[in-house]
This record gives structure tokens, C-alpha cells and sequence, in this order.
């Protein structure tokens, strides 16, 4: 039978109310700010992100092929967050 400590179960307590609700204001702000594409991107960003911080900080070594992925990601990500240029003498109603 499993008896948590008091201050396990405060911990676990404070951390699902403050960290979900500081999650879910952050959330919605950058959906406020950014709109839907623009807050969705984080996610795809996680993997990338957390790929260069295993080389940087573990020493680990990455195939070609997960640094073409990486760069796939970055790429995508890029193209969906940059506003696209209007051709000149084109009008958007």
C-alpha cells in the first residue's frame, strides 16, 4: 500500500495547479498574440530543439539522416510561420 509523504503530495499538488495553470495562460496568450499556426509550430520546434541540446550538452553524435530531419523541421516550420510576400501590383481583397 502506498503512503505519499505530505509534502509529495503538496509538491505534486503545487505543481499540477501552478505549472498547468501558468501552461494554460501562456497558451492562450500566444494564441491571442500569434494565432492557431503560430502557437501550433512549438510543438513541432520540441524535437529539433531537444536534439541540439543532447549535442550540445550530452555529446551525442547524430546521423545525416537526423540532421536532414532536423532541417526538414526547421525548414517547414519556417515556411509556415513567414508571411509570404505580395507580387507587386497585386491586390488581396
Amino acid at each position: 500500500m502506498l503512503s505519499p509523504s505530505l509534502s509529495s503530495v503538496l509538491a505534486l499538488s503545487a505543481l499540477a495547479v501552478f505549472s498547468t495553470a501558468a501552461a494554460f495562460a501562456i497558451y492562450f496568450r500566444l494564441i491571442q498574440t500569434l494565432g492557431s499556426v503560430g502557437t501550433t509550430v512549438q510543438a513541432y520546434l520540441r524535437v529539433p530543439i531537444g536534439v541540439a541540446i543532447s549535442v550540445a550538452f550530452l555529446g551525442e553524435t547524430l546521423s545525416r539522416t537526423a540532421w536532414t530531419g532536423s532541417a526538414c523541421v526547421v525548414v517547414g516550420v519556417a515556411a509556415m510561420t513567414i508571411p509570404a510576400r505580395r507580387a507587386a501590383g497585386v491586390k488581396l481583397s
